[in-house]
């Protein structure tokens, strides 16, 4: 059993950041639009920002599909980090997420922040890459509300082998 060691404190060096943002522009187009953005991240978790004004709904608060996006955004982004820390490759998708809107988000920029997950957790995953080719991880996304947090998001996300997306 290989044994990863990964400092979970490491922020991500900005040129990974980048690269995760032009990724997430490249692949998933949808986030530029919504204006998505990389805001700082690393092992120890990734916070994505997106705007208010043009994510919001006839309440002038955000728009629930926008904070879904932005949470499961942040997971992918997330995983899409950790593979590459792992030296890595796999195509990386939502298996089954879960979301709950607690309070109405009204802030001008809105930030979601994936939770890292253990190194135990990611010993495991990556044991489940070596020996089926797949593996899979369960990731916290949580919106900041005035009093705890405003979202709370589940997800669980599947990464494949290059070129396969159709085997969970």
């Amino acid at each position: 059993m290989r044994d990863i060691t990964l400092n979970p404190t490491l922020a991500a060096a900005p040129e990974r950041l980048a690269e995760l943002q032009s990724t997430l522009e490249r692949e998933i187009p949808m986030s530029a639009q919504m204006g998505i953005r990389v805001h700082e991240g690393g092992l120890g978790g990734l916070v994505m920002r997106l705007p208010l004004i043009p994510n919001r709904n006839h309440q002038q608060t955000a728009f629930a599909g926008s904070l879904n996006a932005l949470c499961t955004i942040a997971g992918w982004g997330y995983v899409f980090l950790l593979l590459g820390e792992l030296g890595r490759r796999g195509n990386i998708v939502i298996h089954r997420s879960t979301i709950k809107y607690l309070q109405p988000v009204t802030s001008s920029e809105i930030y979601a922040h994936c939770r890292s997950v253990t190194p135990a957790e990611t010993q495991y995953f990556v044991e489940m890459l070596d020996e089926k080719g797949q593996a899979k991880l369960e990731l916290a996304v949580e919106v900041p509300g005035f009093e705890g947090p405003a979202v709370s998001f589940k997800g669980s996300y599947v990464v494949l082998p290059p070129g396969n997306i159709t085997s969970l």
